[in-house]
């Protein structure tokens, strides 16, 4: 891996915990089509991984069908090759139990992460997303680890839901060892570049 992706990679991972000014004003979601709406705030802002193929995509579209109960599916953008990753194994690939929730299911205004305590008996805290981003990325880092969450498209079902949330996923480096440091320095690049979105998406 060279300096300038190194230092690269880690620049934007520093931006992110310095961001402060993600505050956005939801209306309250009380049917589907708001649910959706909510879901397409995060189009292209988190990757997504898809465990049938191992590619993790960071251009994608989210098609949502005009049906009333049908499901919503992730088109791809196969022209952005440069942004697809390939072979990521789905064993690197781990559920978090963390979720994403829109403020008003809190009584509150933007977006908040439910995280749930470091022990199995400790309780969830619900968190405004930028505090809580931190957090994870500080309690990851202590761990000697990294804190680089996606979605699975199987997560996108919960949109059915009245009350919606994404749970995150998360891909461990440690479970890459096809991958260079390179390619993995690259991946934790566009995570990091994606969240850094949901703060200018306006």
């Amino acid at each position: 891996m060279s300096p300038e992706s190194a230092l690269t990679a880690e620049a934007r991972w520093a931006e992110l915990e310095h961001l402060t000014d993600l505050d956005w004003e939801l209306d309250a979601i009380t049917n589907r089509q708001e649910a959706i709406d909510f879901l397409l705030h995060f189009e292209n802002r988190l990757c997504v991984y898809s465990g049938y193929v191992e590619k993790l995509y960071s251009r994608y579209s989210f098609v949502v069908p005009e049906e009333e109960h049908g499901s919503i599916t992730i088109l791809p953008d196969e022209m952005a090759w440069y942004d697809t990753f390939h072979e990521i194994p789905a064993d690197a690939v781990l559920p978090t139990g963390i979720h994403i929730l829109p403020g008003e299911v809190l009584g509150a205004t933007g977006l908040y992460l439910k995280i749930p305590g470091e022990h199995r008996l400790s309780p969830s805290a619900e968190l405004p997303f930028q505090d809580g981003l931190k957090l994870l990325i500080q309690r990851y880092q202590a761990r000697g680890e990294q804190f680089l969450p996606v979605l699975v498209k199987g997560d996108l079902r919960e949109y059915e839901a009245r009350m919606p949330s994404l749970h995150l996923h998360r891909i461990d480096p440690a479970r890459l060892g096809r991958h260079s440091r390179l390619e993995v320095a690259n991946i934790r690049g566009a995570i990091a570049d994606h969240l850094i979105g949901l703060y200018r998406q306006r």
